[in-house]
């Protein structure tokens, strides 16, 4: 729709995000507003101009795509931003930042977070699976191993696992509660009977990325 704000016209598009945002490119000055916002409120928003989005906004694609779990994202970096923020949408990780050069810094935070909460969903899973708690996971760089077990239902990963599927994580994650629970043979079996093929597909999958990194 389209409204009249302290004298000037703006058309009003509602959307799920929680900020309001104005895209004064357009034909018509556009607010991109969350649904429950009244006309006070927009009116304040206009004559105090703030604005979630700044105006000089400079979009910017980065050449090669950046992979997670063997699926390819592409990384658009949104620059002059005033609320440094990451967005996944189909795909796409979409980085607001203040300045080009700290997008990188944001990504590395993000990307750990990303792949913490991949663990923590399939070990969710387990958890529910062969009723076992797990109290912590850890993330870090390991020369030799894929796991460690610790302590107290801790597990620790190694930082290469990004580069699995999310199959292979799967059954890796599966491996390391089977050690820490001392699974028979057997019963591992029952869940993946073609477990040492999917191992050795793991070992081929990191050596042909580390050859390519």
């Amino acid at each position: 729709m389209i409204t009249e704000i302290a004298g000037k016209h703006y058309k009003i598009i509602t959307t799920d995000a929680k900020d309001i945002r104005l895209d004064t490119k357009l034909s018509v000055p556009t607010i991109f507003v969350p649904a429950n916002i009244d006309v006070k409120t927009l009116e304040q928003f206009i004559k105090n101009k703030k604005t979630n989005t700044a105006i000089n906004e400079e979009i910017s694609y980065v050449d090669e795509p950046i992979q997670l779990f063997q699926q390819n994202y592409i990384l658009k970096i949104i620059k002059n931003s005033i609320f440094p923020k990451i967005i996944v949408k189909n795909r796409t990780i979409s980085i607001y930042c203040k300045r080009n050069t700290e997008y990188q810094k944001q990504l590395k935070k993000w990307r750990k977070q990303f792949v913490l909460q991949q663990l923590a969903d399939l070990i969710g899973y387990w958890e529910e699976e062969l009723q076992i708690l797990i109290n912590e996971i850890k993330l870090r760089s390991m020369q030799k191993r894929l796991y460690t077990i610790q302590d107290r239902n801790s597990i620790t990963f190694s930082q290469v696992i990004i580069f699995l599927s999310i199959f292979e994580l799967k059954y890796l994650i599966f491996n390391a509660i089977a050690e820490l629970l001392s699974l028979s043979p057997k019963i591992r079996k029952h869940y993946f009977p073609e477990g040492q093929l999917i191992q050795d597909q793991i070992a081929y999958t990191l050596k042909t990325c580390q050859q390519s990194n």
